[in-house]
């Protein structure tokens, strides 16, 4: 018996190994029991295992290696990295400089009248200085065509107008050199601010009984002053003093009985009638004025200091042997003296 339990000195058989598969690791040897022998005998080295032949390639190893993606056994080397760059402004592209090249000659083209280059027949300019090839002739019916230069037109109403105000200037600066005060009253009395004034006193020169002559300054339309007097009572007057001086702008006139003096048996009005004006020097200050039938109207007066306004009758409207001229009311007006 040896040393690991197994008789010496008897055959040592060995089992049939099974085939090894391709392209796989061979399984371990198994070992067999032997049978003692005489004489120990060293064991024997196993005998070479030749792999059989592989089959052949079928259908699925074809795909199989069809899918493997190659491998690289090496990668390539990584590009160096260049030093950092700073941020500069682009630089836009220079346009390229060519020299103006002569106009190609046009063979029987018409000749320009400026420069005598030869340009194709139908143009209307010159294709090299933009003259006109031939002078203009257009119809109002027509009107211009396209391209056409505007014509240089003459503005003279500028003209007028600076020579218009000019003269304005001249005549505001003489006349307030010869006109002196006067004229620059009258300038102040057309901007002036009006306010109403109450004469303290009223005179007639004769009135119809019941129709006073305060009827006409007491506010009311419905009353008036008569002359008692039919039919235009030339020459009869109304006056109206003041307490003080005042420096009188306009008045309003209401004349008839009424303001709707059209009516059947309304009064006659005043036609024509002369304005006399006292101031406080005693100077009269005398204007004709013409007014229409019925409502009230504006009469401009434009006294300064006036004392008393007297109203003399010269005709009137519808006058009748059974009517006599009346007068609803009268309104004076002076300048504001804030």
């Amino acid at each position: 018996m040896s040393e690991a339990g197994f008789p010496v000195g008897s055959e040592e058989v060995t089992a049939p190994l099974p085939a090894v598969p391709s392209s796989a690791e061979a399984p371990a040897p198994v070992p067999v029991p032997v049978t003692e022998t005489a004489a120990p005998v060293e064991p024997a080295a196993p005998a070479a295992v030749t792999a059989p032949t592989a089959p052949a390639a079928g259908p699925s190893e074809t795909v199989a290696r069809s899918l493997l993606v190659p491998v690289p056994e090496s990668r390539p080397a990584e590009p160096a990295v260049a030093a950092p760059v700073l941020p500069a402004r682009p630089e836009a592209a220079r346009p390229a400089v060519r020299a103006a090249a002569a106009p190609a000659p046009v063979e029987g083209g018409t000749p320009c009248p400026a420069c005598s280059l030869a340009n194709t027949p139908g143009r209307h300019f010159c294709r090299f200085c933009a003259t006109p090839m031939a002078p203009e002739r257009l119809s109002t019916a027509e009107g211009p065509y396209a391209g056409r230069r505007p014509g240089l037109a003459r503005d003279r109403s500028r003209v007028l107008v600076r020579a218009l105000i000019a003269a304005a200037v001249v005549v505001v600066v003489v006349g307030g050199v010869f006109g002196g005060p006067p004229a620059a009253r009258a300038v102040q009395d057309h901007f002036a601010t009006r306010v109403p004034v109450h004469p303290v006193a009223w005179v007639a020169s004769h009135s119809a009984p019941g129709r006073d002559p305060k009827l006409a300054g007491d506010g009311y339309s419905n009353t008036w002053w008569g002359t008692g007097y039919a039919g235009d009572s030339a020459g009869q007057y109304l006056e109206a003093r003041f307490a003080e001086p005042t420096d009188l702008l306009s008045l309003l006139i209401t004349p008839g009985s009424a303001k709707n003096t059209t009516q059947a048996d309304g009064q006659a009005t005043p036609q024509t009638f002369d304005l006399v004006v006292k101031d406080a020097a005693g100077e009269l200050h005398v204007s004709h004025h013409r007014i229409n039938d019925g409502g009230t109207q504006r009469v401009d007066l434009r006294v300064r200091d006036a004392l008393s306004v007297q109203l003399v009758l010269r005709t009137a409207w519808r006058a009748d042997p059974r009517k006599q001229v009346a007068v609803a009311e009268l309104e004076f007006f002076a300048r504001s003296v804030s």
